[in-house]
């Protein structure tokens, strides 16, 4: 009975010393995985202390009896977003274009009042993101339009009291994919590359490149003497040649627009 008994003391022992042994083993896993991302985004030069920020996409969603109720035409599409930043949902609402190929675009907040109406071209195309860049609520824009010729991207500042959009800078895009930088069409294009430094958000850029564009588009802004290279993520779908670019930085779009101004 003894020698069972001490048996039995035996083999719960053993199974307790494997069972400590696997934990050391998967803590040093994970320890060392730890390890391996801290090198690798030291590698990429970046701080860990810094928050990534992303663009503020829209959600298309169906037409409600409240908004029919605001306009009387026939609506086309809807798209929920918080333009305003109050942290509630507001719509942007696009009517059925007519013979000439123009429809208007209603900027509803969540009270159920027009903020803007602008008008929208049914030909070429648009390209809208949304992100906070500066320090009043509601968001800019980053922002495409253009045709088969050529394209304006721009960031764009909201003024939901008069309902005017102001553009504020001009830029090229760029999109960095496996450490290669390719030319940011817009279908692309997948998120801005920005972050949050203490209470400033900054967009990764480069005020010192040799791009030369070809297309119709916008190329000498009268209010810009340098159109600069604002980063993306994304997937290239054409090889856009070898981009000279160079002294890349982090800047906040007010630091941007200063030193790019005439």
């Amino acid at each position: 009975m003894k020698q069972k008994f001490l048996l039995l003391f035996i083999l719960m022992a053993l199974l307790i010393s494997c069972k400590d042994t696997s934990g050391q083993k998967n803590n040093s896993v994970k320890t060392d995985n730890t390890k391996q991302e801290t090198k690798n985004t030291e590698a990429k030069g970046e701080d860990s202390s810094k928050t990534a920020v992303y663009f503020i996409k829209t959600k298309k969603i169906p037409a409600t009896n409240e908004l029919r109720k605001c306009i009387k035409e026939e609506i086309e599409s809807v798209e929920s977003i918080d333009f305003t930043g109050d942290k509630i949902a507001d719509y942007i609402c696009k009517t059925a274009i007519d013979t000439l190929g123009i429809g208007n675009e209603y900027w509803i907040s969540s009270e159920y009042k027009t903020i803007k109406k602008v008008k929208y071209y049914g030909d070429g195309f648009h390209y809208r993101w949304f992100i906070n860049l500066d320090n009043d609520p509601e968001p800019e824009m980053f922002e495409t339009n253009g045709d088969e010729d050529g394209a304006d991207y721009t960031i764009t500042d909201q003024n939901l009291t008069t309902g005017k959009d102001r553009t504020l800078l001009y830029i090229n895009p760029v999109i960095i994919e496996n450490n290669k930088k390719y030319w940011g069409y817009s279908w692309d294009v997948k998120n801005i590359t920005a972050r949050k430094n203490g209470t400033d958000i900054e967009l990764f850029c480069s005020l010192n490149h040799q791009i030369i564009r070809d297309g119709n588009e916008e190329y000498d802004p009268e209010f810009q003497k340098i159109m600069p290279v604002l980063f993306f993520t994304g997937h290239h779908t054409q090889e856009s040649g070898n981009l000279n670019i160079k002294d890349e930085k982090w800047l906040t779009l007010q630091e941007i627009i200063k030193q790019t101004k005439r």
